[in-house]
């Protein structure tokens, strides 16, 4: 069963060309900007890549890399180094992620499951390099699963297919980039009976922000609203309805690629304006000034607000950049989480952003633009958070959190699942196994209360029903490597000889480098 993204109840997704044609000027003008070019097939696109510089290692020098290209197809190769039978590979690149203004990233799908190849293009240095948060593995880092919530901010009625983690129908997405639809809202009552599009400028303030935030304001972490998901945001919703977004309390934060939300809320121009400074007050969302215009166009919307007379600089400082406003006060940086690549600072800066720091590992969590977030929702981002990051102060604030909110009745599936593995972690099954079985029961889509259900059961010497669970763990995400070896050991207690060498296979397809299944192979062949 599919479930396509953003169409509100009683209209569907209709796609940029039943825009274009009545409004064949500014579909033609969005067409060329980058968020209508954040996604497709490679080979496809504005920004064509070049292979001049596909060669690369990871940070430690364990593998070579390079990227290829066949008859319009791309393929990414990958030979471990310095071994007498090294690891090698080779994987098609099926779509890309980005509109190659900065940098793109590339995605692998297998059998219709969709994963993040490790490997992205830099279009600054027109060369190939690890993709952002890969440099420092030291193996081919092949199952990252693609989910909605990552695809639905750079492509367009989403068709994944429900129950399962990052399976989607072929295409996968049905427009490539940005649609109209994604900020006006679905388009089929408008075109069969005239019922206007929702304008995002003459939207009350909350709503009018919310639909650039729901891609622009990442914060530390989102936690969807009991009964939501990622994609569960309409143009005209308050994102806050469906989501909270939490942020560090303390200092300003580190400039990050989506912190766009986050750096113009730090600025003395929002602050001092208000509700009037938005995202449309700078940017036309149909169309980007070219490169040669840009800092005279962005100059105009400074002096919207502000007079000429009002920049301390001296002339000959400002004839040296052109009198270019943006330069100074939104200079290009380098952000905190991406290498190799730099985007403006919207935080509108007096002088340079100074060099940031790291908040203490104890810092409080608490929701962009204040407020009061459940129970359930703060606990839940100290989770995530603290297991990302491995920190025992954040897990130990989920911990008593999550027992707070399953105490007072707010258990949903998600918080029963992330306080059974702490429970879990903590070696107490007495607490932990009821609260998985509470899980499973609630919602069957979530391979990780499979895959501990599983192990309990392999425990208990119930192969059968660890073998049951095992496998559907992997009907919802089938790149469990430590799941298909375990899988594979209850197999070979069941007699299944054959099954179990077959499950070690489909593993190291999956992670090739994955030790532990190789050598479990090894010695069932020998």
């Amino acid at each position: 069963m599919l479930a396509i993204a953003y169409c509100a109840a009683g209209a569907e997704f209709v796609g940029n060309q039943a825009c274009a044609a009545c409004h064949p000027a500014i579909y033609r003008s969005f067409q060329r900007t980058p968020m209508a070019n954040g996604s497709g097939r490679v080979g496809t696109g504005e920004t064509h890549e070049s292979f001049d510089r596909a060669e690369f290692r990871d940070s430690n020098g364990a593998y070579a890399y390079r990227v290829g290209q066949e008859a319009g197809r791309y393929f990414l190769e990958f030979r471990q180094q310095g071994a007498n039978q090294p690891i090698e590979g080779r994987r098609q690149l099926e779509y890309f992620v980005g509109s190659g203004a900065a940098a793109r990233s590339y995605l692998l799908s297998y059998e219709g499951f969709l994963y993040e190849a490790p490997v992205a293009y830099y279009n600054k240095s027109a060369s190939w390099k690890s993709a952002p948060g890969y440099d420092g593995f030291d193996y081919p880092y092949l199952t990252r699963p693609i989910r909605p919530g990552c695809l639905g901010c750079h492509a367009s009625g989403i068709q994944q297919i429900q129950g399962s983690q990052n399976a989607y129908a072929s295409p996968p997405f049905l427009e490539g980039g940005v649609a109209c639809e994604r900020c006006h809202g679905a388009g089929s009552d408008h075109i069969a009976t005239g019922k206007p599009m929702i304008n995002p400028a003459k939207l009350a303030a909350a709503e009018r922000d919310s639909i650039c935030e729901q891609c622009h304001l990442s914060g530390e972490i989102r936690v969807a609203k009991s009964g939501k998901d990622d994609l569960a945001f309409r143009p005209g919703d308050r994102l806050a309805d469906d989501l909270t977004v939490f942020v560090r309390s303390g200092s300003p934060s580190l400039m990050t690629v989506t912190s766009h939300a986050e750096d113009l809320a730090q600025s003395a121009c929002k602050r001092g304006s208000g509700e009037k400074l938005w995202c449309g007050t700078c940017h036309d969302p149909h169309s980007v000034p070219a490169a040669s215009d840009k800092a005279a166009y962005f100059r105009g919307k400074c002096l919207g607000c502000h007079q000429t007379s009002d920049c301390r600089a001296s002339q000959s400082t400002r004839l040296a950049n052109g009198d270019n406003c943006v330069g100074c006060h939104m200079p290009r940086n380098p952000p905190s989480d991406i290498e190799h690549v730099v985007f403006t600072d919207h935080a509108i800066r007096r002088r340079g952003r100074p060099p940031g720091g790291s908040l203490p590992a104890d810092a409080e969590l608490v929701p962009f633009r204040g407020g009061a977030a459940s129970t359930r929702d703060l606990g839940l981002a100290y989770a995530m958070v603290g297991l990302r990051e491995h920190n025992p102060v954040y897990v130990e604030r989920a911990f008593h959190l999550l027992q707070q909110a399953v105490a007072s009745g707010s258990g949903d599936a998600l918080t029963l699942a992330y306080l059974a593995e702490f429970y879990r972690d903590r070696k107490d099954d007495a607490h932990a196994l009821p609260l998985y079985q509470r899980a499973w029961q609630m919602d069957t889509t979530q391979s990780a209360v499979a895959a501990a259900l599983g192990a309990y059961q392999m425990q208990g010497g119930n192969f059968e029903e660890a073998i049951h669970f095992w496998n559907q763990a992997l009907a919802i995400s089938p790149s469990l490597v430590l799941v298909r070896t375990n899988l594979a050991a209850a197999l070979l207690r069941t007699g299944r000889g054959e099954e179990a060498q077959e499950t070690l296979r489909k593993a190291l397809e999956f992670q090739p480098s994955f030790q532990e299944a190789r050598d479990f192979l090894d010695r069932m062949t020998k």
